[in-house]
């Protein structure tokens, strides 16, 4: 059974089905380079919160190490962050030994969103993602 439309006068025409098929193929190509575009913004977004939540996480175990009464160096705590993640990382104070009981010890971990991110340098520009965890001293 084919399909045909129904012209002016009342007949069907084989022409106008493949002018209904053209004008779907040029709305597709319209719509299509949008749709993807979104659908990778949004998966490209999810990414950038979970790094977000990475970078916490890395930072809280810094601190969480930084605070134990028996480490006495700041690269301890740096090395227990970067375990879990390959990143800058700051430990403020930097001198942990000697520190009075309940000093506070802020850890900063940072990436640049460009590094890590499937899009070109140039769309995420210097984007910088930053976790940070403030403990006070065992």
């Amino acid at each position: 059974m084919k399909l045909q439309l129904a012209t002016s006068d009342g007949t069907r025409s084989k022409a106008s089905r493949g002018n209904r098929r053209a004008v779907s193929a040029v709305e597709m190509a319209i719509v299509a380079p949008l749709l993807f575009l979104l659908i990778f913004g949004m998966v490209e977004f999810a990414r950038m919160v979970m790094l977000k939540q990475a970078l916490v996480n890395a930072a809280r175990e810094g601190s969480r190490t930084a605070i134990l009464a028996n480490v006495l160096s700041s690269s301890d705590a740096e090395t227990a962050v970067r375990e879990s993640l390959k990143v800058r990382v700051t430990i403020t104070p930097s001198t942990l030994a000697g520190m009075a009981s309940g000093t506070s010890v802020t850890t900063r971990v940072e990436v640049t969103f460009s590094d890590v991110s499937w899009i070109p340098p140039s769309f995420g520009g210097s984007i910088v993602i930053v976790g940070e965890s403030t403990m006070k001293r065992e």
